[in-house]
């Protein structure tokens, strides 16, 4: 048997102890102030085996949502696994200009999540807009199973919907709010990457083609189809992405609205609408 003091401080200095806590939070199913407060306590031979095959999965650089299997956004903590991305805090931009742009959360309004993923923007938005009624498609089905998990978990209500269906050809007219977090990353950027991104997230939702423009010319294409000048349109961006954006924009007919900044002060997404 191990105690929690000599898992946290003297064993495998090569792992901080911030994860080595989050870890034993999660085999133990307690919470920090218990790990705090009982570092004589001991772990039985089970707990220990439980401990030591998650340490070998974080040496990996397995990340550790994925080892959990949860990860926090916005007021949630959602149920991922391998098959859809980490939800990280830089997107939870998209709902609070969501709420910046509609600031009246008791109106209903029809929304749709483009690339849902674990559904953590689209449950997010229906949790602070209580009257409303949002889909969001995806064409992975592993991730759509993912997405209806957290449904179940945290939303379970009719107002939403999940659909196998490509974002590029998907019918957008009547929704008032469309929210995008494509794939943005250049695939030839995928070896300067770290091993905890590269290695274990689904490349098809990390990796677009064209400098990593080719997901928002879809959907752009696609919304063009579908003439809605009322709709605004928010998508996520990556990192040096807002000139060729605002130039793929004025080619295709949409307005750029405004730009949102992470607190790196980084472009982080851009609300526009159709002129």
């Amino acid at each position: 048997m191990s105690s929690l003091n000599k898992l946290l401080y003297s064993e495998d200095s090569s792992i901080p102890i911030l994860e080595k806590k989050i870890l034993l939070k999660y085999i133990l199913n307690t919470s920090n102030e218990e790990i705090n407060i009982t570092h004589d306590k001991l772990l039985d031979h089970i707990e220990l085996d439980q401990y030591k095959e998650l340490i070998q999965r974080r040496k990996k650089s397995e990340p550790i949502a994925y080892i959990i299997n949860k990860k926090e956004f916005w007021k949630n903590t959602f149920f991922i696994d391998n098959s859809v991305l980490i939800p990280r805090p830089d997107s939870e931009i998209i709902i609070e200009t969501a709420i910046k742009y509609f600031p009246d959360t008791n109106q209903n309004l029809k929304m749709l999540d483009l690339g849902t993923g674990s559904g953590c923007l689209i449950i997010s938005l229906l949790g602070e807009f209580k009257n409303s009624q949002g889909i969001g498609i995806d064409f992975d089905k592993k991730a759509l199973k993912v997405a209806k998990q957290n449904k179940s978990n945290l939303l379970n209500e009719n107002r939403l919907k999940f659909c196998h269906a490509d974002f590029s050809k998907f019918n957008t007219i009547n929704y008032d709010l469309i929210v995008c977090n494509p794939p943005y990353v250049s695939t030839s950027s995928k070896d300067n990457m770290l091993r905890d991104v590269k290695d274990f997230e689904p490349e098809i939702a990390l990796f677009a083609k064209e400098n990593g423009l080719r997901c928002f010319k879809m959907v752009l294409d696609n919304l063009i189809k579908y003439e809605n000048k009322k709709q605004l349109i928010i998508f996520e961006i990556g990192y040096n992405q807002l000139k060729p954006i605002q130039k793929l924009l004025k080619n295709t007919c949409f307005q750029l609205i405004s730009v949102e900044k992470d607190i790196s002060d980084i472009p982080r997404c851009i609300v526009t609408k159709r002129i």
